[in-house]
């Protein structure tokens, strides 16, 4: 399969890589429908984050469940599946919490020995505390999907930051930046 791996400041490339598969038990693999680039991407395309020659990158993707470990039981094979930024095992003190960018067996896509969204296909670790299932009928949607993919990141990272700051009915609010995030915000406002 290809997939887009980093290898220095400004040197991205799309490479052939091998297929994902099932290692765990609580593994899925995701043949990706839409991946997207986020602005923190761009952080090690420009150098301001350490990456090591060859790493995958992305963390926005939505995909179809191709493959199930035994012990997953939250999506099957065939569901349109939206991840979000991070995985995360769905039950420690922090995931119960709300909190799964600090769950204690969670991770970042693209880390080092892990798949990045930007791939065709994602080993996803914790299926079941890390995948949402979406509209089957969706996939057949093309710009329903891509509305989806917000959901990756920044429609919630929009929509934190609007309840952050507290932003309630009748309120004027400023939003600085008009990237994706910007938008989600007012559109959360």
């Amino acid at each position: 399969m290809r997939a887009t791996t980093i290898h220095a400041p400004f040197d991205m490339r799309v490479e052939d890589v091998p297929e994902p598969l099932v290692q765990l038990p609580t593994d899925a693999v995701v043949r990706v429908l839409r991946a997207c680039i986020c602005g923190s991407d761009l952080w090690a395309y420009r150098g301001e984050s350490a990456r090591q020659p060859g790493q995958r990158i992305g963390h926005e993707f939505l995909g179809i469940v191709e493959e199930t470990g035994s012990e997953v039981s939250g999506v099957r094979t065939g569901d349109l599946v939206v991840a979000p930024f991070v995985w995360s095992d769905g039950v420690c003190d922090y995931c119960r919490e709300g909190l799964t960018t600090s769950c204690v067996h969670g991770g970042f896509w693209g880390a080092v020995g892990y798949d990045g969204g930007q791939g065709e296909a994602v080993r996803v670790p914790f299926a079941d505390g890390t995948l949402v299932r979406l509209p089957k009928e969706a996939a057949s949607d093309d710009h329903l999907l891509s509305a989806l993919l917000t959901l990756s990141d920044v429609m919630g990272t929009g929509h934190h930051a609007a309840l952050g700051a507290g932003v309630r009915k009748g309120a004027t609010v400023a939003v600085v930046g008009d990237g994706a995030v910007g938008l989600c915000a007012v559109l959360a406002a």
